[in-house]
């Protein structure tokens, strides 16, 4: 087709996605028959790698086409910006939870493929050993720092990568966060101190217009140091002998409450976590930004003031990167939002295609966050500003002697992870008063 107008440009691009996107999904659909068919072989991870190389490759072409494209506003499911992360859709959703899927935050991107089973066949081959007793040299015992008589059994990396992975798209702070694989307890982060924009750049960073020969006065910035300090996170919960003995697949049923629970808590706790023996969340950070409610609101509301007034004091740079994250108490309130004047009138959160967006930015709901009407229950957040760690040892433990009475086995599996805030305060801009940072919440409405 010769292309000699934007609407041709378009219509060719259009064709293109569509044959991409048709080849990707039958890439996924090939992948998704491999796993249904059984535990996989070698060569079936060789081959289910390669499509996943395969349909990352793919992506990355869509994301290049979209570069290029001239502007316009995409509408549908037809357009390739619909398709690309950026995208007004909710192809550009699809698209980003499978990109989340193929590369960055993953147990496999962190720590290298996760092909060793340790001899097992299944992890319900695995967690029936470890529940048994067995003497088994397959099972391998972890040790718990500093205590060398304590600890469990360390899972599988293969199985490991499937708790820590399978829930991985449902959260909401890990796909979009730095991660930091940790490979001791401890890990030291360079960082530098923010400053304050009305006397320098980064605690020290001082710039001069000067004449030839001038001289300058010596000013350095400031460094700091970022300690993550790998925190235990234990997911516990226990079940009758007779389930785990008569019950199929018993051992996926505890792999993925297993991955449910652990993704759950640390999700949480990267949200609104003390700092004290677990992650920093941004709802504690010393960066986060409240702002203040409108004179004579009404109490659990949210007016369309409160969020312009959010926007303006999140860090520019963060815009393009941030989503809204609020308690699913205030959707009554917030698909109420209207703004015009005279008899036109637009709804402030809009449905995008299956998804809701506030102002250009996604928003996620989410019974993480404070109460309706509390401090801490919406935020406009880049999470590419809170950094997560992660060990790579995972460990499970059962028991049959704490339920012992009941005949019941007791389980649980323990990560060890960390997470803070990149910023150690709020940036106060060259005007000396107005503060902005890359997490902003809203004041209690009681």
């Amino acid at each position: 087709m010769k292309v000699e107008t934007n609407e041709d440009f378009k219509a060719e691009q259009n064709r293109e996605v569509r044959g991409i996107q048709d080849e990707i999904g039958k890439l996924l659909n090939l992948n998704a028959e491999l796993l249904e068919s059984g535990e996989l072989t070698n060569e079936d991870r060789k081959i289910y790698n390669e499509r996943i190389e395969k349909a990352n490759t793919l992506l990355d072409k869509v994301d290049n086409m979209s570069v290029s494209q001239p502007p316009y506003l995409p509408t549908s499911d037809q357009d390739p910006d619909y398709w690309s992360v950026g995208g007004s859709g909710s192809g550009g959703a699809f698209r980003k939870a499978l990109k989340g899927q193929l590369e960055g935050r993953a147990y496999r991107d962190m720590f290298g493929p996760a092909t060793d089973d340790f001899g097992f066949k299944s992890f319900d081959e695995f967690a029936t050993h470890v529940r048994l007793g067995k003497l088994d040299d397959r099972l391998q015992r972890t040790m718990v720092e500093g205590t060398p008589s304590d600890g469990g059994f360390a899972v599988p990396t293969e199985y490991a990568a499937e708790i820590f992975d399978v829930s991985l798209e449902s959260e909401i702070v890990r796909p979009r966060a730095t991660i930091h694989p940790m490979l001791s307890n401890e890990k030291v982060i360079p960082a530098v101190v923010l400053g304050d924009h009305s006397a320098n750049l980064y605690g020290g960073v001082i710039g001069y217009w000067t004449a030839e020969s001038g001289s300058l006065t010596e000013t350095e910035p400031e460094f700091r140091s970022m300690k993550l300090t790998a925190e235990k996170l234990t997911v516990y919960g226990r079940s009758s002998s007779e389930w785990l003995d008569d019950a199929v697949m018993s051992g996926k049923t505890v792999q993925r409450t297993f991955s449910n629970g652990l993704n759950w808590y640390m999700d949480r706790a990267f949200i609104k976590g003390t700092g004290a023996g677990q992650p920093l969340g941004i709802l504690n950070a010393p960066c986060l930004i409240a702002v203040s409610k409108e004179v004579g609101q009404t109490a659990g509301t949210v007016v369309y003031q409160n969020l312009s007034n959010m926007i303006a004091r999140l860090h520019p740079a963060c815009f393009a990167r941030s989503v809204w994250v609020a308690h699913p108490g205030l959707i009554p309130s917030l698909l109420e939002l209207e703004v015009g004047s005279g008899g036109t009138h637009v709804p402030v959160m809009k449905d995008t295609g299956g998804a809701f967006s506030i102002l250009t930015r996604p928003v996620i709901f989410s019974e993480k966050m404070e109460t309706a009407g509390s401090q801490g229950d919406i935020v406009l957040a880049d999470f590419s500003q809170y950094a997560v760690g992660i060990r790579k040892e995972l460990r499970l433990e059962s028991s049959i002697h704490v339920h012992f009475a009941t005949d019941e086995v007791a389980h649980r599996c323990i990560a060890r992870v960390d997470g803070q805030p990149l910023w150690d305060e709020a940036l106060t801009l060259e005007d000396g008063s107005t503060t902005v940072g890359p997490f902003v919440t809203l004041e209690e409405r009681a």
